[in-house]
């Protein structure tokens, strides 16, 4: 059996690659290698981070002999620089090594670099013996920068408890945001149209399940507790309780790799909203872009066609950093139920059809006998 260092955010931090990690072991990977997992980073304050750093890396080092595979799952910013150490001691030792890079912002990250860094970014990357990557537009990136050979395309997916489409409730007008409260996931946008909305559907409820890091932001979400509720993270069966009970999800990010909760969202039969952003858009097969402003309209004749249209539509989308066009798109789908519905159904064909997380963990175990 192989044996596989993995490292990575510590399996307790409030985000999408402890996430990934997470199903990786509700589906037995473990089972399929002798997998050992280092949290190298946990929320908290800078000296916090520090110390798990310092301590994740002492730990790395003095086990690193044992092993076969060392697999870091890595971002951009700050989580290269952090991964940078263990790249190297990796090579140092002569273990084969995979690079699973999950930054939805690595091109910026990138881009921001003088020559002489993304140089020697680029030199130390391509010490790895495999590189994953979630969507084949983070693959257009990397193959100007990574050997070919070593490049991987896997995405992200979801271990879910079974559910019955036959008891979701498309009657409610519960939307669904999870994760990070923050301007970067286009929570400003969101909150300033359902302000506007909310007005039209009184009976609209907004959840923002996720933890502020922007006090502005938060004083925004919490002056309106008649129709936006704020319970923190959710993990979970608390998760899949909200996903159950929502029949909108909605991420109005800025950027992203490939998220995991619109994933889970489509499982749990809600109707997508999405920004269209790359990582996002690449996830659906039949989105369906709204960019109009109609919210103030009588837009039932447009839901009409779109419901008898013989499209499956599997998500809607919006411009990113645009309030009107996310509010268009959200009174679409708080408008008709029945749109909700069929939307809905589309999306949980998607995940069953293209996110199966089983064959996922195949692929990364045929990547290990590959390379060793």
């Amino acid at each position: 059996m192989k044996k596989v260092l993995m490292i990575g955010p510590d399996r307790t931090v409030q985000g999408g690659v402890s996430g990934v990690v997470n199903n990786y072991y509700k589906v037995g990977l473990d089972k399929k290698v002798e997998l050992k997992y280092i949290g190298t980073m946990v929320d908290g304050s800078k000296f916090t981070k520090l110390i798990k750093a310092i301590t994740s890396y002492l730990a790395f080092r003095s086990c690193l002999k044992d092993y076969d595979i060392v697999h870091i799952h890595m971002a951009s910013d700050a989580s290269y620089y952090r991964k940078s150490f263990f790249i190297k001691a990796a090579v140092k030792a002569k273990k084969k090594i995979v690079i699973h890079q999950h930054g939805g912002d690595v091109q910026n990250f990138y881009g921001k670099m003088t020559g002489k860094k993304r140089a020697k970014m680029a030199a130390l990357l391509n010490k790895c013996d495999a590189f994953i990557v979630l969507a084949p537009f983070l693959y257009d990136f990397f193959k100007d920068i990574i050997d070919n050979d070593k490049l991987h395309i896997i995405p992200n997916s979801v271990a879910a408890p079974d559910f019955d489409m036959d008891k979701k409730d498309y009657d409610n007008q519960n939307i669904l945001f999870l994760g990070r409260i923050c301007k970067a996931k286009g929570i400003n946008e969101l909150v300033t149209a359902a302000e506007h909305l909310h007005k039209k559907y009184p009976d609209m409820k907004l959840t923002l399940g996720g933890f502020f890091e922007d006090e502005d932001l938060k004083e925004k979400c919490l002056s309106h507790p008649d129709y936006i509720e704020c319970p923190g993270w959710i993990k979970g069966s608390d998760k899949d309780k909200l996903l159950k009970e929502s029949s909108i999800f909605i991420l109005p990010s800025y950027f992203e790799g490939m998220p995991l909760s619109p994933i889970e969202a489509m499982y749990f039969g809600c109707a997508n909203c999405n920004s269209a952003i790359s990582g996002t858009l690449q996830i659906f097969d039949s989105p369906l872009m709204v960019s109009g402003d109609f919210a103030d309209s009588d837009n039932s004749a447009m839901i009409q066609d779109l419901i008898t249209s013989e499209n499956a539509f599997d998500s809607v989308f919006f411009n990113p950093k645009d309030v009107v066009s996310l509010e268009s798109a959200l009174d679409l789908l708080l408008g008709s139920a029945e749109l909700r519905k069929k939307i809905g159904t589309c999306g949980r064909k998607t995940v069953d059809k293209k996110y199966d997380l089983n064959k996922i963990v195949a692929d990364v175990c045929k990547i290990y006998d590959e390379i060793v």
